[in-house]
Parts: structure tokens; sequence; C-alpha cells
């Protein structure tokens, strides 16, 4: 899947075993891994080095939302999708969110590296 394009994802997870379990398993479908990021100061720090082709996120990182990181994504014309176990219904409250695909938790990482895939490939 990532083989093909060598396709950079950010990753932002703020619960290290999933953060740790969302790297391993993208590394082995061929995406190389930008974080894993906790936070959205983490997550700026690495956009203003760095521009990954597409990124992972969860909604909630401890005390704050991932709402700047997508804003800042959107601004940099960089798609994301979801690996959130927050509710539909919560994230269509952020008009970032509302139409954000949502790869949900526990994440099966053969299906959001077809999110990413195709997310890629609808940009």
């Amino acid at each position: 899947m990532g083989n093909e394009r060598n396709t950079v994802v950010l990753v932002v997870e703020d619960e290290l075993f999933i953060a740790l379990e969302l790297e391993g398993g993208l590394k082995a479908d061929g995406f190389r891994i930008l974080g894993p990021v906790a936070s959205v100061e983490g997550a700026f720090a690495l956009l203003d080095e760095q521009r990954p082709d597409i990124a992972v996120l969860d909604f909630n990182l401890g005390g704050e939302k991932a709402t700047p990181i997508a804003l800042r994504l959107d601004e940099l014309g960089i798609p994301f999708v979801l690996a959130s176990g927050t509710d539909k219904s919560e994230l269509s409250r952020y008009a970032i969110f509302a139409d954000a695909q949502n790869a949900g938790k526990p994440t099966d990482i053969a299906y959001l590296s077809q999110l990413l895939t195709t997310t890629l490939a609808a940009k």
C-alpha cells in the first residue's frame, strides 16, 4: 500500500502504546512515519520542520483537542484521517472534522492504511 509512494504520515496520538502500535503497523505497511507526537505543540513543532503527505490524528490528546492541528494541516493542504474513539456526533460539532474519515479505536491497521491511501488518492 504505502510502499509504492514512500508516503510520509504524521502520527498524533497521546497514548504511548497506541502510538507505537500505529507507528509499527504503518511502517510494516510501507509508510514512513513522522512522530509520533502526543500534543498540539509537538505536532506544530514537527510541521514547522517537515511536511508529511498525510496525517493520522487522535481527537482527544490528554487535556486538549486535535482541532488546532487539523486546522493547521488544512491551511497547509495536508489531508488527515482520524484514529479516534470519539463519537461521530461529538466530532461533527467541529466543522473541520465533520467529513473526516475515522478508523476508530481500537484501530485496525489494514483499514487505516486503506483510509490513508484512498484519502491521498482523493486529494
